[in-house]
């Protein structure tokens, strides 16, 4: 390949027209069709030999002896004629050739990189681009400005005097838009790495001009206009000068608006549970009686675990709650004081206290000082049971059937117990007798007897109160006593399976008896599926959507192309005294931009840093 190359530099530099054609024809083949193939710095007599034929336009363009028809398209040129080109159109279509080879090519940055080091590479441009204006070198113009656009990147001109530098800045009043893109940003790129001011030369018109392009619905036209803005604003000095032609405050407002250019809406729905009102209900003023069973069984416990469960049996967490500590003790003390003569020994008061935080952790002891100066000893965070907690985590349920003693005294740790009770003690089943009499059971009895509800500590052991001494009747009657039902007075029924199933109906549901947290309870925290609200009327739940809007992002997830290009430029723009005044009067539109573009916010947070830093700090 290297031996191919060399043949072919030697075959452009011999200036032989078979030659010349087969070795141009092969790059410009070799160029479109494989380019990453095409590296000069592996050929080193390639690329100057490419320049030394584009340079050569100066001895085939001569005015004083080259007619214009010589270089103009003709319809022979164009294969509508019998005649064949001028010699002059022949030289120029091998510089045409050279020209593409040399474009292609540089879009490599290696080769761009290898071009703009070779001085011979800066003379042809300047050649080609300072030609006069005709059709036949629009072409040749058009390769140059994209050879230009791929190699300023590498030249670092040192003075706006720069040859190369003056003819692309000429180029920027041009009205053709292929002229002007590769224009602009062969300009933008020229400076990127210079430190001196070099766009101060740029005639304000033109920069003004092009602040009117970027009001265009033009991408690629708003692209380069915003990058040369970018390295024109980089100098706040520049901004000063061209006040008094260059509209700022216009241009600010338009490079907001693009700041969610091709902006993708996107909106979230979330539920927001409101509070519309919390009904707290005041503490009791005792901890619950604790049933024979559940006494019994915190009895078989050792301190302070016994300790631990009584209070988790007593007690549950209010984040608002509290209960003095002496009064806690106390209430302790008089639950097991009269198994001390057993051997039960209980806590003492300060191991009392400190062992609150085993029971409930986000319960502590703390010291309230009253208005009038007094102070007040409190676990905070803790407050009574309605209904006590049994040893394995569940609520006991009062029987509320109505005997005729009262209501029915029993407690039970399980809706199942509690519906066992009922079906065997107050809807037993039925009872033989001659005369039937009510036995305020739920069900008529020939008689009965005045026999109490005793428990002797297990609910599966409960004695029948008023509970019938002789055989039952052949067809009982049934009733339902649940609280004031009255649901088969004044006659009653025959069947119990209709009582039973009605009964149902006032027994809770299985899951009644798990705790739910206090604060659930009342709707200060909202429902969740482990602990739904029993508050429902205290909750409303309104559906919010937000609007979010996204620019185009990288494959990073980073914020990417004009929408950045823009924050960037304002952000130049803010670094002025009179860009910041500009910018400053547009912050409220700026932040709302921010609070919809996620992957711009960091950007803008940086150009508000700039707006507001003589304040000391940035708005967000």
């Amino acid at each position: 390949m290297a031996v191919s190359m060399n043949r072919i530099a030697l075959a452009i530099r011999s200036n032989l027209p078979d030659e010349m054609d087969w070795a141009l024809q092969t790059l410009v083949h070799s160029s479109f069709e494989n380019p990453d193939a095409l590296i000069f710095e592996r050929f080193p007599n390639l690329a100057p030999a490419l320049l030394e034929k584009l340079s050569s336009i100066d001895t085939v363009y001569d005015l004083e002896q080259l007619s214009k028809s010589d270089f103009d398209v003709s319809d022979d040129d164009l294969g509508f004629g019998v005649g064949s080109k001028s010699k002059g159109r022949q030289l120029l279509d091998k510089i045409l050739e050279a020209a593409l080879v040399l474009r292609n090519a540089a879009i490599n940055p290696d080769n761009a990189r290898y071009l703009a080091g070779i001085k011979l590479c800066q003379l042809a441009l300047i050649k080609c681009l300072n030609l006069p204006e005709r059709p036949s070198l629009i072409e040749l113009r058009q390769y140059c400005l994209d050879i230009a656009e791929s190699v300023t990147l590498f030249l670092h001109p040192r003075s706006s005097q720069d040859p190369l530098f003056r003819t692309l800045v000429a180029f920027l009043g041009t009205e053709d838009r292929g002229v002007l893109i590769p224009t602009m940003r062969a300009v933008a790129r020229s400076v990127v790495a210079v430190e001196t001011n070099l766009l101060q030369s740029v005639d304000p018109k033109l920069v003004a001009r092009i602040c009117s392009l970027v009001m265009l619905d033009d991408e690629d036209l708003l692209a380069v206009s915003l990058d040369f803005l970018y390295q024109y604003t980089s100098s706040s000095e520049n901004i000063e000068i061209s006040s008094d032609i260059v509209d700022w405050r216009d241009l600010i407002q338009q490079l907001i608006r693009l700041l969610l250019y091709q902006a993708q809406e996107w909106s979230t729905q979330v539920s927001v549970t409101e509070v519309a009102q919390v009904n707290r209900t005041p503490p009791a003023a005792a901890p619950p009686a604790l049933p024979q069973d559940l006494l019994h069984g915190l009895l078989q416990l050792a301190e302070p675990e016994r300790a631990t469960q009584w209070m988790r049996a007593c007690f549950e967490e209010d984040s608002e709650g509290d209960v003095t500590q002496i009064a806690l003790w106390k209430a302790y003390e008089s639950q097991f004081e009269e198994y001390v003569i057993l051997g039960k020994r209980l806590l003492p008061a300060a191991d009392f206290i400190k062992n609150v935080t085993m029971a409930y952790k986000h319960a502590a002891a703390m010291v309230v000082t009253l208005p009038n100066g007094q102070q007040k000893f409190i676990i905070k965070g803790i407050r009574p049971r309605e209904a006590p907690l049994s040893l394995k985590g569940e609520l006991y349920i009062d029987c509320q059937w109505t005997t005729s003693h009262g209501q029915c005294p029993n407690k039970f740790p399980s809706v199942k117990d509690l519906y066992k009770h009922i079906l065997t003690v107050h809807v037993p089943l039925s009872l033989q007798s001659q005369s039937p009499v009510s036995n305020g059971n739920g069900i008529l009895s020939p008689t009965t007897a005045n026999t109490n509800a005793i428990s002797n500590g297990s609910s599966d052991e409960v004695l029948i109160a008023d509970a019938p001494t002789i055989a039952a009747i052949e067809k009982p009657i049934y009733f339902c006593k649940w609280k004031s039902c009255t649901r088969f007075d004044p006659d009653g029924v025959v069947n119990r399976h209709i009582v039973a199933a009605h009964i149902r109906t006032h027994v809770p549901d299985p899951e009644d008896n798990k705790p739910i947290p206090y604060a659930v309870r009342i709707g200060i925290i909202p429902e969740t599926p482990k602990y739904p609200s029993t508050n429902r009327n205290d909750l409303k739940v309104q559906q919010h959507a937000f609007i979010n809007k996204s620019t185009i992002v990288d494959e990073r997830g980073d914020a990417t192309g004009i929408p950045v290009t823009s924050v960037l430029v304002l952000r130049n723009i803010a670094r002025s005294d009179l860009g910041k005044k500009y910018v400053k009067a547009l912050v409220p539109e700026i932040i709302s931009v921010a609070t919809v573009n996620v992957p711009l916010r960091n950007y803008v947070a940086d150009l508000l840093t700039f707006v507001e830093e003589k304040q000391g700090g940035a708005i967000l």
